[in-house]
């Protein structure tokens, strides 16, 4: 089984700035558990920014605001020393690891994305090596951040096929109302089109994600049929458990539908295309017909924006400027020019590289 495992800031990092090893060294001894049971795993971990917080507390008393250079410094802090502690847990197991860290220009090209993956495949198959993943906050500005590390993990395990998702945070799962209320109520089971009580949003001082955002990650990826866990790191081996089946911990969101290789990819991700493709009405009611092996053609085409190449992700919009899908482009911009409206040119979008959001359309 291919796992996907995300811990969030506040996991691994207390309130007052004290650096929990022994939970990251929890987490650990379950990877490795479960990579002797054959299972292969990733781990996304965020906590870089917050510990940069605490290095500069520590060393020259300084504490720093919320800016983007500002974060971007703490993340160049943190990362090492956030790495240097994973790695040193990890050696203690003969494990090694592997950094990966992304923005979301990082998945917008072709060449790029299979790097990407194949780098995660590579690691997926060492049984020896551990890839762990945070989001490039050193680099990433506004436009190119993720909205928060659950949505970094969703992309990779839409990426790589995975099987499971395990969203792990400091709550034990999705409530029907504030947790902190003593009449909230757990809810277990969760269907892609459940209607629930409003999830807060609040986020907690450490990171950037919320219950809100990872019910959304989690509702995305029963979209395209991966199995979402949201459950507290503080139960006792709930690593393995959720893995090895135990349906008794926290809230999990059950898969819809199928999907598979790169369309499961652009069907969750939507991680910023190169170039927008706006078309006709025509099109759109086609589309929005839910009809089957509907490819983009050239004729449907009203104009586009933007520079790409054969492989990169595309926008498909239409004449009102509303995403109704994202594709990838089987030729480039020039080649589109040339053919923008025309009759009898090949697709510029193959429907088996098509991702429709016929959510749009339900509105």
């Amino acid at each position: 089984m291919k796992v996907v495992i995300k811990v969030g800031s506040q996991t691994i990092i207390s309130p007052e700035g004290e650096v929990l090893e022994d939970v990251m060294a929890d987490v650990i001894r379950q990877v490795v558990e479960l990579q002797q049971q054959g299972h292969q795993v990733i781990l996304v971990s965020s906590g870089a920014v917050a510990l940069g917080r605490v290095i500069s507390k520590k060393i020259v008393g300084k504490t720093y605001g919320s800016s983007v250079a500002d974060k971007q410094l703490l993340a160049s802090l943190g990362q090492p020393r956030l790495m240097a502690i994973y790695a040193k847990i990890c050696e203690e197991k003969q494990l090694m690891v592997a950094q990966l860290l992304l923005t979301k220009y990082d998945f917008q090209t072709k060449r790029s994305y299979t790097n990407i993956l194949r780098l995660l495949q590579k690691g997926l198959d060492q049984p020896n090596v551990l890839v762990i993943i945070n989001e490039n906050d050193s680099v990433a500005v506004d436009e190119l951040m993720f909205t928060d590390n659950d949505e970094l993990s969703g992309i990779i395990a839409a990426q790589i096929g995975a099987d499971k998702l395990l969203l792990l945070t400091s709550i034990s799962g999705v409530y029907d109302k504030n947790p902190e209320n003593p009449d909230a109520k757990l809810i277990p089971v969760i269907g892609v089109k459940d209607k629930l009580p409003e999830v807060s949003g609040a986020k907690t001082a450490l990171g950037r994600g919320g219950m809100a955002s990872k019910l959304n990650t989690a509702r995305k990826m029963g979209n395209v049929g991966v199995m979402t866990h949201i459950a507290s790191i503080a139960e006792e081996n709930v690593i393995v458990r959720l893995v090895n089946g135990d349906v008794a911990i926290g809230s999990r969101v059950i898969p819809e539908h199928k999907k598979s290789g790169r369309k499961k990819f652009l069907a969750f991700g939507q991680t910023g295309a190169v170039a927008t493709i706006m078309v006709n009405d025509g099109l759109v009611k086609v589309l929005a017909s839910g009809q089957q092996c509907i490819s983009i053609l050239p004729v449907g085409v009203v104009k586009f924006t933007g520079e790409f190449a054969k492989g990169d992700l595309i926008d498909i919009v239409t004449e009102k400027n509303q995403k109704i899908a994202t594709g990838v482009a089987r030729y480039n911009a020039a080649k589109l020019k040339e053919y923008l409206g025309g009759k009898n040119h090949p697709p510029l979008v193959h429907y088996d590289y098509l991702h429709v959001n016929y959510e749009v359309f339900a509105e």
